[in-house]
């Protein structure tokens, strides 16, 4: 191992290091809402799956799209939820 890969080596880590510090709540953040407005959206395209009766010509265009994604959503909407799973 050279100098100048050692001081590469440091200076990801402390890279890492300011990123897990600083922003990585925030990203966390909005990874989860993020997903929270896709599943909003999969519920208005596919939400006759649930028993939601929903007609659109959008629809069925986006359905090729989320038919991968069905079963993770389904289990997502489905889940039982605690009221202290919120708070953190």
């Amino acid at each position: 191992m050279s100098i100048g890969d050692r001081i590469r080596g440091v200076k990801s880590a402390i890279k890492d290091f300011l990123i897990g510090a600083t922003v990585y709540d925030m990203i966390q953040d909005l990874e989860e809402k993020r997903l929270c407005a896709e599943y909003m959206l999969m519920l208005a395209v596919v939400g006759d799956v649930l028993g939601y009766p929903i007609s659109s010509y959008y629809r069925l265009r986006l359905l090729p799209h989320w038919v991968p994604r069905v079963q993770s959503w389904k289990h997502y909407l489905l889940k039982e939820r605690d009221i202290t799973e919120k708070l953190r």
